[in-house]
């Protein structure tokens, strides 16, 4: 039941006209919703049944609108300058007494235009006010004991109900904890308007986002729903990432290949006997997360294009014969993350072979693509062959105090040019050795003299 306040960077700019309305009757932008407030609601609920959190959920439009909260509003009301000076202990500007014979604790929707553009004024009667609508002009009357389009403002709103809820802990951003924030405010007026005991506050430090450009905000448009990053996180791994921070300590959520770390520090918690604390708290019923690394399953999907028996294939190979039903969901939680947040990270095979690459490369460079060609050439290689095989042949012909590792860098930097057109890929010994060779060995073909 909150206004519309701001239209967002990713909304339509038409949206203005509907600044000043609640959010339950603003138009959902993808027309998929009843409305703005239902649409984002909708996701957030379904997110939160994928992490397996169970929560009721209070709809305040429609408890506002069916006047459950009158008896409160009256309350509120006939106490308007007590919480006018509470609201005034904590404001760095004076107040007048004009203001405080005028100050209404009340959000009033306009009944022609549905907007809170209001300006109330008291009646003859306790319970009526009247109020003129500066937008479209309207005047009108409300009766408080029958009101279906008001609400209390957020800190009054928030400290009565507490008390209709019978709420006794409650956590929070560590904004609303700040010296004479909301929660400080709330309280007071939870005591002296309401006369209720606030509940005990857990406040939260901020959560940013590592991998993604610029500060996260609602207006921005730089932001991540939990259904945006269920979409590159299992639930039980997002789960234990948060189960394993404490409450007032940032942190950033991931998205960069830092969730290669991410995704093995679970696997690895998850193996053990008995459970850590926080990957027991991220278990979810019915759900049982196959360790399949998620940097193989990144490496190798754009490979295989799609095809599972393939990926089955090479996962054979190397020693881990993972059908796709386990390994079918993170796969394509490695997709969504290439798509969205690394596709520079998506290795494709080259269509055809790179020739004008190969003749800028040095005599010994060429030598070293030959002889891994020979290699491969002849027979399907295990682990061990590939691996042990892509370290000797920069080594020969060179002399003996050589500092080799420069030149087993420049080795597999050229493979990889080779291959994918990157500077960076798969462990070579994984791959030559999974990868059926007629997909890669036409790009590594070469010959000189």
């Amino acid at each position: 039941y909150d206004r519309f306040r701001k239209v967002p960077i990713n909304i339509p700019k038409n949206f203005t006209e509907f600044i000043g309305r609640p959010l339950s009757k603003v138009p959902d932008p993808n027309n998929c919703h009843p409305s703005y407030a239902t649409h984002y609601q909708t996701e957030f609920e379904i997110s939160l049944l994928e992490l397996g959190i169970q929560i009721e959920f209070l709809d305040q439009t429609k408890l506002y609108e069916s006047g459950l909260y009158c008896d409160a509003i009256l309350e509120a009301v006939s106490k308007r300058h007590a919480i006018y000076d509470i609201l005034q202990k904590f404001r760095t500007q004076a107040g007048s007494s004009e203001e405080r014979d005028g100050y209404y604790p009340i959000t009033l929707y306009c009944e022609r235009c549905g907007k809170d553009t209001t300006q109330v004024s008291a009646t003859s009667s306790e319970s009526h006010i009247a109020y003129h609508c500066t937008e479209c002009q309207h005047d009108g009357e409300q009766d408080l004991k029958h009101a279906r389009n008001i609400k209390l403002p957020w800190k009054v709103d928030w400290a009565m109900r507490w008390r209709h809820e019978k709420v006794v802990f409650e956590p929070g951003g560590k904004d609303h904890a700040t010296a004479g924030g909301s929660f400080e405010v709330s309280s007071e007026i939870a005591k002296d308007i309401f006369h209720y005991r606030p509940p005990i506050f857990q406040p939260y430090e901020f959560i940013g986002l590592k991998g993604l450009t610029g500060k996260m905000s609602g207006s921005s448009g730089v932001l991540l729903t939990p259904g945006d990053a269920l979409k590159v996180y299992q639930p039980e791994v997002l789960l234990s990432v948060f189960a394993k921070m404490p409450p007032n300590k940032a942190f950033d959520l991931v998205l960069d290949d830092g969730i290669y770390r991410v995704y093995d520090e679970f696997d690895r918690a998850n193996s053990k006997t008995p459970l850590e604390r926080e990957i027991a708290l991220s278990r979810i019923p019915g759900r049982s997360p196959h360790a399949v690394a998620f940097k193989q399953l990144a490496s190798f999907c754009g490979i295989v294009q799609g095809n599972d028996a393939a990926l089955e294939l090479i996962f054979t190979r190397m020693g881990t014969p993972y059908k796709s039903e386990l390994f079918e969901e993170r796969l394509q939680k490695a997709e969504n993350w290439l798509s969205e947040y690394a596709p520079e990270q998506r290795l494709v095979l080259r269509e055809k072979r790179d020739d004008d690459y190969f003749n800028a490369l040095t005599p010994a460079q060429k030598n070293w693509i030959v002889s891994l060609y020979d290699f491969l050439a002849t027979k399907q290689c295990t682990l061990d062959e590939a691996t042990h095989e892509v370290y000797e042949i920069p080594k020969k012909d060179q002399p003996p105090d050589t500092d080799l590792i420069p030149h087993q860098r420049d080795f597999f930097k050229i493979i990889y040019h080779l291959l994918f057109g990157k500077e960076k890929g798969p462990r070579l010994g994984t791959f030559f050795a999974a990868v059926p060779k007629e997909q890669y060995l036409s790009l590594l073909e070469f010959r000189t003299g």
